[in-house]
């Protein structure tokens, strides 16, 4: 077989377009130049073939005097739906071009399955070009404004089908109030007059193009660390003494115009008058030159920055001043008074806060309680008060200065043991409030006990030398009882050793850390003064009457 190099075979696409989908399932090719044609893909013999499917066909041509003349064509297919529209390219907020016949052009990008693009337009929106293509050109009517239905849609079509719709909102309104503002500090007062802010924020509007904040004129100066525009949702504000309450306010701007204040109200707010003072109202035991410190407190007031307390004049040593507690001690002669305190920040002073204060003496112990402990021939009884005299510190007792007779534990409290020898007891046991002011009224009550029945007595009845023998035989009472009051004590203590024998006790005072400070003697049920000399601290006191000893903790403030 010779095939002509002079080209003569040909083909013609009768259906006009080489693409099968979904409207054009075929297309008509009739072959030409030849007297006899062959198509290859198995399609035979023949000039005119009806193709269904994409591909390269190729058909030989063969003329009458035997030449041959080849000739091809390629068919292809596309049966694809285009997608919806992922983005509309235009303006949102359209207010500036209501009514003026401005020329706005939508667009989406090109899907390459897309034959052709389906706009729908809402009322009083003109089309001027652009229906079927992917970019439109529009004027916006007068009545634009007040249409209710803003939106725009848009999809892709093909011989196919179409795409879902995108759809595309224009605004043309107010923008919306802003949110509540949100600040970084409430209270104003510790910045007045300073270079430091306060910051205050807002969410962004949706269709704001801008916002304007308004603060007290004159008092404040606003800061924008965004700069102006659709990103001024943060200023920083800061205020002179002359400030006072007031409100910040933000308001969103658009094309379309201003949207309602969001205000948030600035106080200047002075401290409020502090609670209730904390400490002693009966002073007695802070007087000088013998009295401790003592403290007062108030709970700390909001938004304040410092504290001023009046005390009594001349009181010593006070600390703490301008801060919520002080100390101090109040000068020898004081009667009453009063304690105050105010609290204060940038903006002023609040009111005071008040506590009286006295000193007060103790009131008079109450009946005494009597009860019988212990039975002959070693007798205890105790005695007791209802209650701590009110404003006393401690209580002293005294029992009948008759030998034998001891207070066995319980000075300078509510309740003592005595003890009494067994013979006839007749006097008083008396006691009397203390504090640093001064002492009570003695409280007494009368003790009348009659002698203990010697052993064997009711035996040996009439055998007067037996009684007195016997009685004789008794064991004497050893009776040794340590007071030591008051106890702590700013100055001096009070030492007592009860004993039935008039001796000599020695008494030897420690520090804490065993070092002996001095060794005295004392004679017993005398009254002696001691520690008047020693500095604040506890100290350890020993106490030997022979085979007697005892140690009591004495606690000098």
């Amino acid at each position: 077989m010779t095939i002509n190099s002079a080209s003569f075979a040909g083909i013609t696409n009768n259906t006009g377009t080489s693409v099968l989908n979904c409207t054009t399932t075929s297309i008509s090719l009739t072959a030409t130049g030849g007297a006899s044609y062959v198509w290859d893909n198995g399609l035979g013999n023949g000039a005119s073939k009806s193709i269904t499917s994409p591909g390269t066909y190729m058909v030989t041509a063969t003329s009458a005097q035997g030449c041959l003349s080849q000739a091809s064509i390629t068919i292809t297919q596309n049966l694809a739906v285009p997608v919806m529209p992922a983005v509309v390219n235009g303006l949102i907020n359209i207010c500036p071009y209501i009514g003026n016949n401005t020329q706005l052009t939508y667009s989406v990008d090109q899907d390459p399955v897309a034959l052709s693009y389906q706009w729908v337009l809402p009322a009083n929106v003109v089309l001027i070009s652009g229906q079927g293509t992917n970019s439109i050109t529009v004027t916006l009517s007068a009545a634009f404004a007040n249409t209710a239905n803003k939106l725009f849609k848009v999809r892709a079509v093909s011989d196919c089908g179409s795409s879902a719709y995108k759809s595309f909102y224009l605004l043309a309104q107010l923008p919306n109030t802003p949110n509540p503002i949100v600040a970084s500090g409430t209270n104003v007062c510790p910045i007045l007059n300073t270079p430091t802010t306060i910051t205050y924020t807002i969410t962004k509007v949706l269709a704001a193009s801008s916002y304007i904040w308004a603060a007290q004129a004159g008092n404040t100066s606003i800061t924008h660390p965004n700069g102006p525009g659709v990103n001024d949702t943060i200023v920083q504000v800061s205020f002179s003494s002359g400030f006072s309450s007031s409100l910040i306010s933000v308001q969103a701007v658009n094309d379309c115009g201003t949207s309602n204040a969001r205000s948030l109200n600035i106080t200047r707010n002075n401290p409020s008058v502090p609670g209730l003072i904390n400490g002693v109202t009966n002073v007695c035991a802070n007087i000088a030159p013998g009295g401790t410190a003592t403290t007062y407190s108030i709970a700390a007031v909001a938004n304040a920055t410092s504290y001023n307390w009046t005390v009594p004049a001349g009181s010593i040593g006070l600390t703490g001043q301008g801060t919520t507690s002080i100390s101090f001690t109040y000068p020898a002669g004081f009667t009453s008074g009063s304690i105050s305190v105010t609290a204060s920040n940038g903006c002023g002073t609040g009111g005071a806060r008040t506590l009286a204060v006295t000193k007060l003496n103790p009131a008079t112990p109450s009946v005494i309680d009597v009860i019988q402990e212990q039975f002959c021939p070693n007798r205890v009884y105790s005695y007791t008060l209802s209650a701590m005299p009110a404003n006393a510190t401690s209580v002293q007792w005294t029992v009948p200065s008759i030998p034998g007779v001891s207070i066995v534990s319980g000075q300078g409290t509510t309740s003592i043991h005595v003890a009494y020898p067994d013979g006839a007891i007749q006097g008083v046991v008396t006691a009397q409030s203390f504090n640093n002011c001064g002492t009570s009224v003695v409280r007494q009550t009368a003790v009348k006990l009659p002698a203990c029945a010697p052993e064997g007595f009711a035996g040996k009845a009439g055998n007067t030398q037996n009684i007195k023998t016997e009685v004789k035989s008794q064991p004497i009472a050893t009776v040794f009882d340590v007071n030591v009051f008051p106890n702590p004590t700013t100055s001096d203590f009070n030492l007592i050793v009860k004993a039935i024998e008039q001796q000599t006790i020695t008494a030897r005072l420690f520090d804490l850390q065993g070092r002996l400070l001095k060794t005295f003697r004392i004679t017993a049920n005398e009254l002696t003064k001691i520690g008047n000399d020693l500095k604040a601290g506890v100290y350890m006191l020993e106490i030997t009457e022979g085979k007697n000893k005892t140690i009591k903790k004495l606690l000098k403030q």
